[in-house]
């Protein structure tokens, strides 16, 4: 997108006149059909962010450049996610800032992955570990159609569990048995450094966690779970929504000591 305005190749959201939303992508000869008529592409080409554009029959779409929480909510999922409201945590309890050395392990969709980079704008480093290598593609493609640039990340094809190569200040895990990591941060995480793992069920949580504490490697162990509750607010109608974005995973963290 140039000053502002959308080109073929850009990806969009449209939002109806309910507020419902599509993602789309741009494309020369592109249109976009629903049961309420159609919008050519064309005619979304050459205008701005936040513009407003109508089918053929008259319904009038909102049309924005995706956010983070657009594109990733709406990805066709070939792969688990790790949420937006999980993501943004994570990003703040491994506090993740620009020239870190990042580790992450389980690329999935390449959701956490972008999160990441975003976080680090360009600088330091992300190196991710994923063992099955059509994950492998899907993220990159993923992450490519996001980001484009991505010169500071690093995707090796290898099982974690088996070791890594350097050392970093910031270790993510969104793994199985993320407690087969923890003897390698002896030499792979430096003084100081946070350790994050994803996990979704508590019994994965206490086999990390009583590993990390038999380490004597790690302190400040976190655990927690993030949930979302959205409110109603039209009017004199003020109250809690009747749904709730509940338990997705538990997150752990944990800093590490200067044992030596």
């Amino acid at each position: 997108m140039k000053d502002n305005k959308f080109e073929y190749g850009d990806f969009i959201i449209l939002i109806d006149e309910k507020d419902r939303s599509k993602m789309i992508k741009l494309m020369e000869g592109g249109r976009y059909s629903s049961q309420y008529g159609f919008i050519d592409h064309e005619s979304i080409v050459g205008m701005f962010d936040g513009s407003v554009v109508e089918t053929n029959k008259g319904m009038k779409y909102k049309v924005f450049s995706p956010t983070y929480i657009d594109y990733v909510m709406h990805l066709k999922r070939k792969a688990q996610i790790v949420y937006p409201k999980d993501s943004a945590m994570i990003l703040m309890w491994a506090d993740i800032y620009p020239g870190l050395r990042v580790l992450e392990a389980g690329i999935g969709q390449g959701a956490l992955s972008i999160a990441i980079l975003r976080a680090l704008a360009g600088r330091g480093e992300l190196c991710t570990y994923e063992v099955r290598e059509d994950f492998i593609d899907m993220a990159k493609e993923t992450i490519r159609e996001f980001l484009q640039d991505t010169v500071n990340h690093k995707i090796i094809h290898g099982n974690i569990y088996d070791g890594f190569e350097g050392v970093y200040d910031r270790i993510i895990l969104d793994l199985p048995e993320p407690w087969h990591v923890i003897k390698h941060c002896e030499n792979g995480l430096v003084p100081g450094g946070i350790i994050v793992a994803y996990l979704p069920t508590i019994l994965q949580v206490k086999n990390f966690v009583d590993e990390l504490k038999n380490s004597s490697m790690f302190d400040l162990i976190e655990t927690f779970e993030v949930m979302k509750r959205p409110w109603k607010v039209d009017g004199l109608s003020v109250r809690p929504e009747m749904w709730i974005y509940n338990h997705s995973a538990f997150i752990v963290k944990a800093r590490k000591i200067n044992v030596k």
